[in-house]
């Protein structure tokens, strides 16, 4: 592979002797059943997450728990019931909104994480047809 001619980002050049960027000098071989088995790993690592599977039961660190337990319901009744406190107020609203966007950004987060999931299984996929392909198998 040979060096490009401008960098992809400036100040920033890809050596050509990478380790893996040409398979058959670096010897790296790829295996679609344990790529499509490390997707199945991360897809249930995922569960817990998302509330699922048989050891979560939206236990900590769940979407539910997170959306339950994290709103500091206790602490914002108690800023929210203290009279003529503007900043109890305030901060009580914080709380509330910040709660709201840290739910948005971990729902983000685990729709990314989906998203990877399921390009790692594309790419067992893509390697599995490529080897049957190449091998002559079905």
């Amino acid at each position: 592979m040979a060096e490009p001619e401008e960098p992809a980002v400036e100040g920033w050049h890809l050596d050509s002797k990478w380790f893996g960027l040409e398979a058959e000098r670096d010897g790296v071989t790829y295996n679609a059943k344990k790529i499509a088995a490390s997707a199945n790993v991360l897809r249930e690592a995922l569960k817990a997450f998302n509330g699922q599977g048989e050891e979560s039961s939206g236990g900590r660190g769940s979407i539910e728990d997170l959306t339950e337990y994290g709103t500091l319901a206790d602490l914002r009744m108690k800023l929210q019931g203290v009279a003529r406190w503007e900043g109890g107020q305030l901060f009580a609203k914080a709380l509330e909104k910040s709660h709201q966007e840290f739910l948005e950004a971990y729902q983000d987060v685990l729709r990314n994480f989906e998203i990877a999931i399921a390009l790692v299984d594309a790419g067992a996929g893509n390697y599995s047809k490529a080897s049957a392909a190449n091998e002559g198998e079905e």
